[in-house]
């Protein structure tokens, strides 16, 4: 993973932390929950890749636009720790 998707996906994963319970789209995140410190190609990077790895779930809403969310499982703190540390590989979670 590229250096700048990969600080984006470690500033998500803490803010998620924090935050387990916000939902936006792509430019919300881009703006309120980053800062406006990434570029917007490289947040919706990130987002995808958090996407495919199960971290977030899309939801499309009445507007047309997709909404970003934590995936609602408390087994996935551990998974957000150590993408806030910058780990490319997640440790598994369990599925109770």
């Amino acid at each position: 993973m590229r250096h700048d998707v990969m600080t984006t996906v470690q500033m998500l994963a803490r803010y998620l932390r924090a935050h387990p319970h916000v939902c936006d789209t792509a430019e919300g995140i881009a703006h309120w929950w980053l800062m406006d410190l990434a570029p917007p190609a490289v947040v919706e990077e990130a987002l995808d890749w958090m996407v495919r790895r199960g971290v977030l779930e899309p939801l499309p809403a009445a507007d047309g636009r997709t909404r970003m969310r934590r995936v609602a499982d408390p087994a996935l703190d551990a998974q957000l720790d150590a993408l806030a540390e910058g780990l490319d590989e997640l440790p598994p979670r369990s599925l109770h």
